[in-house]
């Protein structure tokens, strides 16, 4: 296990990207501490801010004394553990193919962009672009889990392309906008024109809604396979509550305007 212990709150953002599990596995205290760190826009070393201790071999990081300057927490990670005692900033998670980020706090914009795999689990809110896509990609996040037990911004799950984003709250305008596959469960209030330009994939907004967007059609109440296999999905990420709202649900089909085959269900 690998302990960095941030010793005061920084002035300006810390980058630290490339910061994982099987990067630093192996190394010693001192070499973890000379490892470069982005320190606004200058450069420095892991050690400037860090207090590095190393205990065991096991590919686990605790990042204590988070903070929302502490940017790319876990991007790039494929393998290992992270916890982090607190906060983060921007792109949380950002390119995971594998292992886990669990978040004791809040993240800032664009966590889990471009996941395609692993676990990210934020126990605070998120910003906006939560599983989206990096500047100029056409897909977003295409695969892993993201899950958020408070709320989060604008723009949730933009270009999904694969994967399941949980959202326990409510989200932001244009959720799931332009998505391609996968899955969105929000718990609160799903905001305005989610689904726009969505092509297939599921939206599933189990709290109130706003106005669903006009070219969507209506198709009646459905108690679908798809539901009972996601409520055990659920209960098995230890979201019970959201599971047991998985009841029939009234289904939206759409976008037409682009020809789409998505769908969104919410409460009858």
């Amino acid at each position: 296990m690998i302990r960095l212990a941030l010793r005061e709150r920084p002035p300006f953002r810390l980058s630290l990207l490339g910061l994982t599990p099987e990067r630093l596995a192996g190394l010693g205290e001192a070499e973890i501490a000379r490892l470069p760190l982005q320190q606004g826009n200058r450069r420095g070393v892991l050690g400037d801010w860090f207090t590095v201790s190393v205990d065991e071999a096991e590919e686990r990081l605790i990042l204590a004394g988070g903070d929302d300057r502490l940017d790319d927490v876990g991007a790039g990670m494929s393998r290992g553990e992270i916890q982090v005692e607190g906060e983060v900033g921007a792109r949380a998670g950002m390119g995971m193919s594998g292992g886990r980020l669990l978040i004791a706090g809040s993240a800032g914009q664009a966590a889990a962009t471009a996941m395609s795999g692993g676990a990210l689990r934020i126990a605070g809110n998120a910003g906006d672009e939560l599983g989206g896509a990096l500047p100029g990609e056409r897909n977003g996040m295409s695969g892993g889990t993201a899950i958020v037990a408070g709320s989060a911004g604008s723009g949730v799950g933009d270009r999904l392309r694969r994967g399941l984003v949980v959202v326990a709250g409510a989200v932001g305008p244009c959720c799931g906008a332009r998505m391609s596959a996968g899955t969105i469960v929000v718990g609160g209030r799903l905001g305005e024109f989610a689904g726009a330009a969505m092509r297939r994939g599921s939206i599933l907004g189990l709290g109130e809604s706003a106005d669903i967007l006009p070219s969507f059609g209506e198709s009646g109440i459905h108690d679908l396979v798809f539901q009972r296999l996601l409520a055990h999905a659920l209960e098995r990420s230890g979201l019970p509550e959201l599971a047991a709202r998985l009841q029939p649900l009234r289904r939206w089909q759409g976008d037409l305007a682009v020809a789409g085959k998505g769908e969104i269900l919410t409460a009858p």
